[in-house]
């Protein structure tokens, strides 16, 4: 434990500068923040460096001694109503503010108790742990890699298409629904909180009681420019699902234009939400409604609910729509030769067949078209990646906004994502679960979707599965190694590795490994299976 990095949790043999994350041992925490190498929860937690602030509290990375990795724990001690005296752990509470600080604190503890119960959303990290220590509350949460949704759409040229975004933000929908079913509401989601893990997936950050996300309570509010809803602004005004709508819709916004919509209040004489022609046009049409639907500065006329939004961003011009347009066309046509005298003695009833006619033949341009554009996909998220007729495939293949899909199963998935680029004509990530393969070595890909040759717009998401290498591993000859690395070794071959037991040997130096508990040099063992080590106590010793 001592020698872990207290920046970043990795085992750094005790440098004075972390070669992993440039963390300088001797750094100081400053108040009010946690000393750095405090423990807490009966010694469970090693508290490290802080990883962010609110006005709410602040997160730290830290070690689980009980789970042998890192965690990240939340801090509840709301600003203006807590401190802490520097080298402190204990928090002092605001005099006069005691009853108002157990109110917050309870909660607090409701709010994070009820998310603590949706582990199964993908969205959202799990929490592992809920305690109270040193006067305040504490959260633990899974702790995972990641870079900020900025940095993600920085990478990517400033923006991305809807097909890329339509598989980035549905996950989210769908945690964003579930979690105000349960009563819980977001009311930051913007840019700033949601992350993009290693895997390619949002994780939204940056939960909070409601009173730190509305005007009129105890708290400076802190509300998210551009993302948060007319509502928060003011004094009094309920919060709903209709809120986190406003920001989330903000977001989507951010990512497909690759900037952020007008601030809600300076929007309220003016409702309209400006798009860039160049978006406008690359836009399906029912997303571009939704975009405005979920961005109305009025709640009421807001979209309401997330199932209502993704009704909405799952929606595409029906036959039915079309209809009605051609219908409303022909009944100005009829009206118009309702007015309008017989022309060399045509008799009425033909203008009436002539208009009938007029209705079929755009019912059925419109059909034609409408096939054209909205395509069948064999994928959820690339729509426009299908083959054309013969006639256009040769016309259609030298597009500059186009490309085929290449081949990248086989090839090292680290190695394509260090040549990514924001130039890149397509990005790379990473489905959630890798697979076993006897073909492909471990970190090498396994399967992509969408397959190779399928057409598609520059910049599409390609998802790619990474082998884990065979299913069953040799185990090798460890006999007279260190614990340490054994148990490295092990680890980094799939297997979970822990000391047996302790056995007196004349061949084998003290400290080090005879070998196996239950298996032999070189035998098989599933992957992720618990390999016991035994460790040497030295000769054994004559009692007289």
């Amino acid at each position: 434990m001592t020698q872990l990095c207290l920046g970043c949790m990795k085992e750094n043999l005790g440098e004075q500068i972390c070669p992993f994350c440039g963390f300088d041992r001797s750094s100081e925490q400053p108040a009010p923040f946690l000393p750095l190498g405090v423990k807490l929860q009966e010694d469970n937690y090693l508290v490290g460096r802080r990883i962010d602030n609110n006005l709410e509290g602040t997160r730290y990375i830290a070690y689980s001694e009980a789970m042998g990795s890192p965690v990240i724990i939340h801090e509840f001690m709301p600003a203006g109503i807590c401190g802490r005296a520097k080298g402190k752990t204990n928090v002092v509470i605001r005099e006069g503010f005691e009853e108002r600080y157990k109110e917050i604190n309870d909660k607090f503890l409701s709010y994070y108790r009820t998310i603590a119960r949706m582990r199964e959303l993908t969205a959202v990290a799990p929490i592992f742990d809920i305690f109270t220590e040193n006067g305040v509350s504490y959260t633990v949460e899974e702790f995972y890699d990641s870079i900020p949704f900025t940095e993600y759409i920085e990478r990517r040229g400033g923006s991305v298409d809807w097909n890329t975004a339509r598989q980035l933000f549905m996950p989210l929908i769908s945690a964003l629904s579930t979690l105000h079913s349960a009563g819980i509401g977001h009311y930051a989601v913007s840019p700033e909180n949601i992350v993009v893990t290693t895997s390619g997936k949002l994780r939204l950050i940056g939960f909070a009681i409601d009173d730190i996300r509305r005007s009129g309570t105890n708290f400076e509010p802190e509300l998210m420019d551009g993302c948060a809803a007319m509502e928060q602004y003011m004094d009094g005004a309920e919060l709903s699902e209709a809120t986190d709508i406003y920001g989330f819709t903000a977001t989507l916004f951010y990512a497909l234009t690759g900037r952020l919509p007008e601030n809600s209040c300076d929007r309220k004489l003016d409702g309209k939400l400006p798009i860039p022609t160049s978006v406008f046009k690359r836009l399906p049409s029912h997303v571009v409604t939704a975009l405005a639907g979920g961005l109305q500065v009025s709640p009421k006329k807001r979209i309401q609910t997330f199932e209502e939004m993704r009704t909405h961003l799952s929606a595409a011009p029906t036959v039915k729509a079309m209809r009605t347009e051609a219908n409303r066309n022909a009944m100005q046509s009829q009206a118009a030769n309702k007015y309008t005298p017989k022309k060399g003695g045509v008799p009425g009833y033909a203008w009436g067949v002539l208009s009938v006619l007029t209705c079929l033949l755009i019912l059925a341009v419109a059909g034609i078209l409408w096939i054209y554009q909205h395509p069948s996909s064999s994928f959820g998220f690339v729509v426009n990646n299908q083959e054309e007729s013969s006639e256009s495939s040769v016309e259609e293949s030298i597009d500059p906004n186009m490309i085929f899909i290449p081949n990248l199963v086989g090839q090292n998935y680290n190695d394509i994502v260090a040549k990514q680029s924001a130039e890149s004509d397509y990005l790379v990530i990473k489905a959630n679960e890798d697979v076993f393969s006897e073909k492909y070595k471990e970190g090498e890909i396994a399967e992509q979707s969408p397959e190779v040759n399928t057409k598609a717009n520059k910049r599409v998401t390609i998802v790619v599965k990474v082998s884990k290498g065979s299913a069953n591993r040799e185990l090798p000859v460890i006999a007279g190694q260190s614990v340490e690395t054994v148990v490295n070794s092990l680890n980094e071959q799939g297997f979970i590795a822990s000391p047996g037991s302790y056995i007196a040997s004349d061949t084998v130096e003290k400290g080090k490994v005879i070998g196996y508990e239950n298996y032999n040099a070189g035998d098989s063992a599933p992957y992720g299976a618990k390999i016991s080590i035994n460790i040497s106590t030295g000769p054994e010793t004559s009692q007289n």
